[in-house]
């Protein structure tokens, strides 16, 4: 895998609202692997829409996810951008700030607001 090479810019236009660089390896090849948010906005068919991109590793593809609101776009974005990363590393050892935690939601209530923030070594996660 050439972690360099994303098989080309998706046609998804976003204005970019958020960045979180990650460190990505393969063996002895270090490089930056981006995670992008766009800006939460209406959807004309109703909702809100929130795009996010991995670039750096995997396809570089954007994606356009959909909540009730403006947060909840945002936060299901975090949630899809983690489990992309989450397949990415199965060829690509990621980090964030020397650390494994990437700082994305681990889990759907995590993301929808629908459970109070934990850390996983919490007995009620």
């Amino acid at each position: 895998m050439n972690p360099e090479s994303n098989k080309g810019e998706d046609s998804i236009q976003f204005d970019l609202m958020a960045e979180r660089v990650l460190t990505g390896s393969t063996g002895q090849q270090t490089f930056e692997v981006k995670a992008r948010f766009g800006k939460p906005v209406p959807h004309p068919k109703g909702d809100w829409m929130c795009s996010f991109q991995i670039t750096g590793a995997g396809d570089g593809c954007a994606e356009e996810i959909f909540g009730i609101d403006a947060v909840q776009a945002l936060q299901l974005a975090m949630f899809a951008a983690g489990a992309r990363l989450d397949r990415i590393r199965e060829n690509v050892t990621l980090s964030f700030l020397d650390s494994d935690d990437l700082g994305f939601p681990g889990s759907s209530k995590e993301a929808t607001g629908s459970y109070p923030y934990c850390r996983a070594r919490d007995s009620k996660c």
